[in-house]
């Protein structure tokens, strides 16, 4: 192995129980290499990046909202690579242009790595788009639903086994009409209208409105119908529990709980139940049985992947149903022969080849090649003023009760850890690899933290 120490990099992680585990696996390659990776929350990350060794930074999307971060990032002389968490939900061109491409963050980025040819697609064809390479590597999180990684949840799995028995799972994906944050919140005024929809079609959110308000119905029934199962509705992270929680009412069966990642709570359950959600995907992946609960049908918005591998049902007696099928040792219908090339063509190969190798692999073998001279003194004194004064807004901000920058949301998204924890999950993980036993973890500052090989 090459000794030499290489350039630093910086991969933050926006949702610890979503992605930090996967983003951890690609951090422990690289460091093997030699890059010392800075791994932790995002938040934190950004608001301490002017005091970063400059190096390349692994972006989680290119879309507007992030140009800021870029700008600040070019001028302490960063580079950018990125890949975009999202596109597990998004398959045309111009919902996607629109909502998840920013040309002048497309043109400053050294690589793209694509879900899959669907998306690599998308970023190819997006406006602005000159020739920046696009690689089709798959996204992190699915390593953690393959063989070689799918041992690091087995104890999770057993002790939510041991919590709840054989229980089924409500996956919710509701964030904006079931936002953590009041303020955030979609919902109908008086007179039908939306709050907070921005520029987004009013007709998808009155859709997802009323599939929200019929799962907010189907919880007592559910319990009602199983009342010797325990029932886990599972909130998206950006969501609101005491929605939920009221929903279910004095249901003792039913359990609003978003604790870790989604993949064990699928495996310990007996069923999955979602709507438009990507553990539908997640759950196909994993041979689990699923279930597309559809009380509201919409042709515009109801053809997307995560319904088409999942069993579907459209009302509460046919749900009721199919989860008793399943209780009783039933299958679920199957997708369409053709489903599995659909989901190769969205994700990418499923060859037992990670997604943190082949980015590793072209980190490798390119990276070094991405980096350009060094800032100028100006440059660089215009990115820490920049940085340092984004930093004082974000600080004044955690102290304002439901703001998106709030010290509430951001534990909601991102709980503290500590090194040895971080170090604990390494290690799990290096276990089911077979690797990382030369890595050590060292925490820089709160949530932020140092994996590099033990020199």
């Amino acid at each position: 192995m090459n000794t030499a120490v290489r350039f630093p990099v910086i991969l933050p992680s926006e949702t610890r129980s979503r992605e930090f585990d996967a983003k951890l696996v690609l951090a422990g390659l690289l460091a093997e290499r030699g890059h010392p990776v800075y791994v932790g929350s995002r938040i934190e990350i950004h608001n301490a990046i002017h005091t970063l060794p400059r190096g390349l930074y692994l972006a989680k999307d290119i879309r507007n909202s992030s140009r800021r971060m870029f700008r600040i990032l070019g001028r302490l002389g960063f580079e950018i690579a990125a890949w975009d968490e999202e596109a597990f939900i998004f398959s045309d061109e111009a919902s996607y242009h629109a909502k998840r491409v920013n040309p002048d963050n497309l043109g400053q980025i050294k690589a793209f790595f694509a879900l899959g040819a669907n998306n690599k697609a998308l970023v190819e064809s997006a406006p602005g788009y000159k020739g920046t390479p696009v690689h089709v590597t798959g996204n992190p999180r699915i390593d953690m639903l393959g063989a070689r990684c799918r041992g690091f949840f087995d104890a999770d799995v057993e002790a939510l086994s041991d919590r709840f028995g054989d229980f089924i799972l409500i996956n919710s994906n509701f964030g904006q009409v079931n936002h953590f944050l009041p303020d955030q919140v979609i919902a109908r005024r008086a007179d039908g209208s939306l709050t907070n929809t921005g520029d987004a079609s009013s007709d998808f959110w009155q859709f997802r409105l009323k599939v929200f308000d019929a799962f907010k119905a189907l919880l007592p029934k559910l319990a009602q119908a199983f009342p010797d199962r325990q029932i886990v509705l599972r909130p998206h992270p950006a969501e609101a529990h005491e929605t939920w929680r009221a929903a279910a009412g004095a249901a003792a069966n039913v359990h609003v709980v978003h604790e870790g990642s989604v993949y064990p709570w699928i495996r310990a359950s007996a069923v999955a139940v979602h709507n438009g959600c990507t553990t539908g995907l997640e759950s196909f992946l994993l041979d689990h049985p699923v279930i597309v609960y559809q009380p509201v049908q919409s042709p515009e918005f109801d053809n997307m992947l995560a319904n088409q591998v999942s069993a579907p049902v459209f009302s509460s007696d046919d749900l009721i149903a199919a989860i008793g099928s399943v209780l009783a040792g039933k299958t679920l219908p199957q997708p369409a022969p053709d489903v599995r090339a659909q989901v190769e063509d969205f994700f990418g190969p499923l060859d037992g080849t990670l997604a943190s190798e082949r980015m590793d692999e072209i980190i490798a073998s390119e990276g070094e090649s991405w980096f350009t001279e060094p800032p100028t003194a100006v440059d660089r004194l215009f990115g820490n003023i920049e940085a340092v004064l984004r930093g004082a807004i974000k600080a004044i901000n955690s102290y304002r009760p439901g703001h998106k920058n709030s010290r509430g949301y951001n534990q909601h998204r991102f709980p503290g850890m500590s090194e040895a924890e971080v170090g604990e999950r390494l290690t799990r993980l290096g276990h089911v690899l077979g690797r990382f036993s030369g890595l050590a973890v060292h925490q820089v500052s709160g949530n932020i933290f140092c994996v590099s090989r033990q020199d």
